[in-house]
């Protein structure tokens, strides 16, 4: 009986490893001919829908349209996007539009599909709330694919110093929209975002809320009614999305008045340091030093210039925040909007960068003056209230 109940269970085991092992059926295999004819069906169904005039060709405008739709989602709200950064070149120029053969050839190529199908699976990983429990915070803070480094850089420096204010000064309305209360009295009423919009601004997902994008969307919001004023000309609605009025640089003082309600300040270290090496960089300390004490809103940028080497993790004519400084031991903590992670390869240093988690590193002060230059910070001056 016993040698029977070892070989019943030797058989069991082996039965059962042998399932654990057998591979699985493979997936049925399309080709890209069969993928090639799905896309071309949903480019085509979308061109036929989008353009609004019946001329035989997708503009900017009714790209704009869709991607500030609120009912456009998944692989439309995707290819909305993809379509946008075909029509508009880096330096603002408009495209006469896209015909609908041009529409299925971009349909057929690989890297766009690429694009769209990851487009399309980040927005369902979106946490679509205002606010995740933990936010605000910089671990999930991080900037996307358009160059508003001047203003993100900012926004985490006054997350890092006031979280809790971030929380109060977006409003969610009944009608879906947000009201957003500014530090020097300017509100903003915002439209509810679109999936367009939260992919193309900064870096949505299931970790936090999409409070960062409601703040690109204020943001250019402003900027807009700034370009309506000087023009004299109201923008029309399809004329421009949110990453046409930001994403193409800015400076970063007009953002630390707009947060605090104070006025922005410069202060030139580099020059100080030339003038007198020691007294410089004395001088350096005792102001980051203050300003650090006092929680302020700073800011630094890297000069443009790529003959100058700059350490690893640090690109040159991006603006980064300054989280604050340890007078004790003459460190800059200084924020990267990218959140960003850096190991250096060997010391630290102005060769091979520092150790960066979320985008913060420290820098000793004498490197840091040598790194970055266009210091700004935010004073006790009050700035004019915005109307």
């Amino acid at each position: 009986m016993r040698r029977f109940l070892i070989l019943f269970f030797a058989l069991i085991l082996g039965i059962s490893t042998w399932i654990c092992q057998a591979k699985p059926k493979p997936k049925p295999q399309i080709n890209q001919e069969q993928k090639n004819a799905g896309f071309r069906q949903l480019f085509a169904n979308v061109f036929s829908e989008w353009d609004r005039n019946h001329d035989g060709k997708l503009d900017l405008k009714e790209v704009n349209t869709v991607i500030e739709n609120p009912q456009i989602h998944g692989n439309e709200s995707a290819i909305a996007v993809v379509f946008h950064r075909h029509l508009q070149t880096d330096d603002d120029e408009k495209t006469n539009g896209l015909t609908l053969a041009q529409v299925l050839s971009l349909a057929d190529d690989p890297e766009i599909q690429k694009s769209v199908s990851g487009k399309a699976w980040h927005i369902e990983a979106i946490n679509h709330s205002l606010f995740a429990p933990g936010d605000p915070n910089l671990a999930t803070f991080h900037q996307g694919g358009i160059g508003d480094c001047y203003l993100l850089a900012v926004i985490g420096t006054f997350v890092y110093q006031h979280p809790q204010t971030v929380r109060t000064m977006i409003q969610p309305q009944a009608d879906g929209t947000f009201q957003v209360h500014f530090g020097n009295g300017k509100n903003v009423k915002v439209e509810p975002m679109t999936d367009a919009e939260l992919i193309m601004g900064a870096s949505e997902g299931r970790a936090h809320g999409v409070w960062l994008s409601v703040l690109e969307k204020a943001y250019a919001r402003i900027d807009a009614e700034a370009k309506e004023r000087k023009t004299g000309e109201e923008i029309e609605s399809d004329d421009a999305v949110t990453t046409d009025f930001i994403g193409h640089g800015g400076y970063y003082g007009p953002v630390i008045v707009l947060l605090t309600g104070h006025k922005a300040a410069g202060a030139p270290l580099g020059r100080w340091v030339k003038q007198d090496s020691k007294a410089g960089i004395e001088k350096a300390h005792e102001l980051l030093a203050k300003l650090s004490s006092e929680h302020k809103l700073m800011a630094v940028l890297t000069g443009k210039d790529k003959t100058r080497p700059l350490p690893k993790g640090i690109v040159h004519g991006h603006i980064f925040g300054v989280l604050g400084y340890d007078a004790a031991r003459r460190m800059v903590v200084v924020f990267n909007p990218w959140g960003n992670h850096v190991k250096p390869a060997g010391p630290p240093g102005l060769v091979n960068g520092y150790p960066t988690q979320h985008g913060v590193f420290e820098v000793p002060l004498g490197e840091f003056i040598q790194i970055f230059g266009g210091f700004t910070y935010e004073t006790d001056k009050p700035a004019a209230t915005a109307h």
